[in-house]
């Protein structure tokens, strides 16, 4: 039986680095990376980020600039991510 509707989509996924060694409750702006080299994403709409649990909004969550994320609130010292 064919599949209807839309086409299932298939793409490479990257876990990247975990960054929570480097939240300190102040500091808003970390390097990505993956495997320890740098990775910039095409554009934060690219990343799916999770903070504490919580999916945040790429462009009023965070923002990406080549190889930086920043977030608009500083992640606490305990919060986990996964991006």
């Amino acid at each position: 039986m064919p599949y209807i509707g839309r086409q299932l989509t298939q793409g490479n996924f990257i876990k990247l680095d975990d960054l929570q060694s480097q939240f300190n409750g102040t500091k808003t702006t970390f390097n990505l990376t993956t495997g320890g080299k740098s990775f910039k994403p095409g554009t934060a709409n690219a990343l799916l980020v999770s903070l504490g649990g919580v999916i945040q909004e790429a462009g009023s969550a965070f923002t990406v600039t080549n190889n930086q994320i920043t977030f608009s609130n500083p992640p606490t010292a305990d919060a986990n991510i996964f991006i």
